[in-house]
């Protein structure tokens, strides 16, 4: 057994030993016979470069050009290739493209058993977690004959439910230069994304009259405008009903707009776990000792954000948000 991370193309300096059974990952794909190194077929004779075009990466918010690196096989690290982001302030991870035409995935992954397999662009690929840092690396690889394969790997150390993402929009593409593999999208540049389901929810909704009871709020929510100049959206604001002391109004915002750029979000924050869903919790983000907010990072451009806080009792100043979360959680789309 080869003491290897399977995310060494993205982690190059990790070490682990992986799985023992023995395991082969199905896909259509089937090697050229003796193709000629052309540039329509150079991803087909084993370029990770040429695994996407500059407009396919583009379109995935990446480099237009990948940066080569060469293989070890002393190690069994396949030659790769490595796209950054375009934007240096995304929270996305850059992408590692590794290419292999000279020995098998099942002797890449030491017979690690995947995680679970998807079908992207007409190929049968595979999901594996990196020993190391589990979920927060990602690979995702497909089979092109016996002795060939791609691995994509991307990371999310930050939310591992994330970890895929960036490999898992670039498979499409990627499938396209591949033997087997289906046409992919046409790639677009566009800068608006799609509107999220968030944006046609009413952030009134995401709390019923009977959970704002329990929290000890009003059942009967306000709207609250978000501010125009930042595009945040609108919001809905359950009012507190001990009067004018003791705990404040329940504030709940929700639409298409990054987590990362509401207000008081550059501080410490606390991971709150709801489901499948990851909160961050900032314990009095203004230094008043009476206000508490989360944030949840429902997409890339998604988000919702509740804030309230305890007027006398800064150790109860979360104490509505956390019990709000769960609920909340449960009613997103």
């Amino acid at each position: 057994m080869r003491a290897r991370s399977l995310g060494v193309l993205a982690v190059l300096a990790s070490g682990a030993v992986l799985g023992a059974c023995t395991t082969t990952v199905g896909g259509t794909a089937q090697p050229l016979e003796n193709p000629p190194t052309t540039s329509q077929n150079r991803a087909a004779a084993g370029e990770p470069c040429a695994l996407l075009t500059p407009e396919e990466a583009a379109a995935l918010g990446l480099s237009e050009r990948g940066e080569f690196r060469p293989g070890e096989p002393s190690r069994l690290v396949p030659p790769a290739c490595t796209w950054t982001r375009a934007d240096p302030d995304s929270d996305l991870d850059s992408l590692d493209a590794g290419f292999e035409t000279s020995f098998s995935l099942a002797e890449y992954v030491d017979g690690a058993e995947p995680v679970k397999t998807a079908e992207f662009g007409g190929l049968t690929w595979a999901y594996f977690a990196d020993p190391i840092t589990g979920g927060s690396v990602c690979t995702l690889a497909t089979e092109v004959s016996d002795t060939s394969f791609v691995a994509l790997t991307t990371s999310n150390f930050d939310d591992e439910s994330k970890a895929c993402e960036v490999a898992e929009q670039a498979a499409p593409y990627v499938s396209s230069h591949l033997p087997g593999g289906e046409p992919a999208p046409e790639p677009t540049t566009s800068s608006a994304p799609p509107p999220s389901p968030l944006a046609s929810v009413d952030p009134c909704t995401l709390l019923t009259p009977q959970q704002a009871g329990q929290l000890r709020l009003s059942r009967s929510p306000e709207p609250l405008d978000g501010l125009p100049e930042y595009d945040q959206p609108g919001g809905c604001q359950w009012q507190d009903t001990d009067g004018d002391a003791g705990g404040k109004a329940l504030d709940l915002y929700a639409g298409d707009y990054p987590a990362e750029e509401w207000p008081l979000t550059d501080g410490p924050s606390e991971d709150v776990r709801a489901g499948e869903r990851t909160w961050k919790l900032f314990d009095d983000p203004d230094d008043t000792g009476v206000t508490c907010q989360a944030t949840l990072r429902y997409s890339e451009n998604a988000s919702v954000l509740l804030r309230s806080g305890h007027l006398d009792d800064p150790a109860k100043a979360c104490a509505t948000v956390r019990a709000a979360i769960p609920m909340v959680t449960g009613n997103l789309p």
